[in-house]
């Protein structure tokens, strides 16, 4: 990503990484670009995690997406490793797990159908073990607009609770550097270094299904609503800012074997800006099993990074893996190497005959 962490909401590190190898710092000025990074992510008082493969990670991506699919029970985990040159050795990871279901069916009326969800994610981050866990809960309505399964909407809330804090202990700042102290004695004292917060989030999403062969999404979404407070130490209070998404996808039958599938990701969060966009080809063999091949360009400020993605779908199994090239002018300091991202999905069909009015589309 943009930032050593994932981040949307983060300072611009283009402009505070030299336009050289870092590699040829000394021990004391490295020391002091790995201080800077910790100071960047800790200044943007945001935790928020999101993926490369953003479409294998639905409740993640929008709470509207909760329970939209076709069967009775989905599994999804997504992991990601990155910046392990950019860190001295210590990788950022983040994993997540959600699983949601259809319910209220006996109260659904035609044309109607109501999701529940449940998500977690743990996220670590460098020398200091910066680290983020979550666990959220959420609803969402699907309906059916006409009923003749063209237009379909559905709306989602989100909610839950969230930890997170760093290793005072394993954290070197200005004075403890330059007076070759140990870390924890110098003069940066924090009045805790743990936290917890509840947090809300919401989504909406449109889908449009034209045909069996061209179908559309339109999704949004928005975190922190609650606005929770992020602070390690008395004084200005410091929220979690508001963060938006924009989603857009398509899928093209060309054959009855191949489809080509766009999509795009828009985020905001104050000033910070990203965009995510790029395209898929997926192959469908007579045996159940379906190819994905694809590549995207995120942008932040400017160049970031390509990805590229293989993906496979076999019954009710998808797996999709990618890797991140940095191009932005940290490719210096990481080496080109971004980060790998693995997905699974698993969707469970109902054993009893229940029919489900809304047939989702997949892209």
């Amino acid at each position: 990503m943009n930032s050593p962490k994932d981040k949307v909401q983060v300072t611009n590190l283009k402009s505070q990484i030299p336009n050289h190898s870092s590699w040829g710092l000394g021990l004391r000025a490295w020391n002091l670009v790995l201080l800077s990074f910790f100071f960047l992510i800790f200044s943007s008082f945001s935790q928020d995690i999101h993926f490369s493969q953003y479409y294998f990670s639905p409740l993640t991506l929008n709470p509207a997406h909760t329970g939209f699919f076709n069967g009775q029970h989905r599994f999804a985990t997504n992991y990601k490793t990155q910046w392990k040159d950019a860190s001295g050795g210590y990788p950022y990871l983040t994993f997540s797990g959600s699983y949601d279901v259809h319910i209220l069916k006996k109260l659904m009326t035609m044309g109607d159908m109501a999701g529940f969800g449940l998500s977690a994610f743990t996220d670590k981050a460098g020398t200091g073990n910066m680290s983020t866990t979550g666990v959220f809960g959420s609803l969402a309505y699907h309906r059916d607009m006409i009923g003749d399964g063209v237009h379909l909407v559905s709306l989602a809330i989100q909610g839950g609770m969230v930890q997170t804090g760093f290793d005072r202990s394993k954290l070197r700042f200005g004075d403890e550097i330059l007076n070759d102290g140990p870390a924890g004695s110098g003069q940066e004292i924090f009045d805790k270094t743990n936290l917890t917060y509840y947090d809300v989030n919401a989504g909406v999403l449109y889908n449009l299904l034209l045909s069996k062969s061209i179908k559309f999404y339109l999704g949004a979404s928005t975190y922190h609503l609650s606005k929770p407070q992020i602070n390690f130490n008395s004084g200005p209070q410091n929220f979690l800012s508001l963060r938006t998404t924009i989603q857009a996808g398509a899928s093209f039958s060309i054959t009855r074997q191949w489809d080509i599938l766009p999509g795009v990701l828009y985020m905001t969060q104050l000033a910070s800006k990203e965009t995510n966009f790029g395209m898929a080809i997926r192959y469908n063999s007579p045996a159940e099993v379906s190819l994905r091949l694809g590549s995207w360009y995120r942008l932040w400020e400017n160049a970031d990074a390509f990805i590229m993605m293989l993906g496979m779908e076999y019954m009710n199994w998808t797996l999709g893996m990618s890797y991140d090239y940095n191009v932005s002018t940290l490719k210096q300091t990481s080496n080109g190497q971004g980060g790998f991202e693995i997905a699974l999905i698993n969707i469970i069909k109902s054993k009893k005959a229940v029919g489900q009015d809304i047939r989702c589309p997949s892209f």
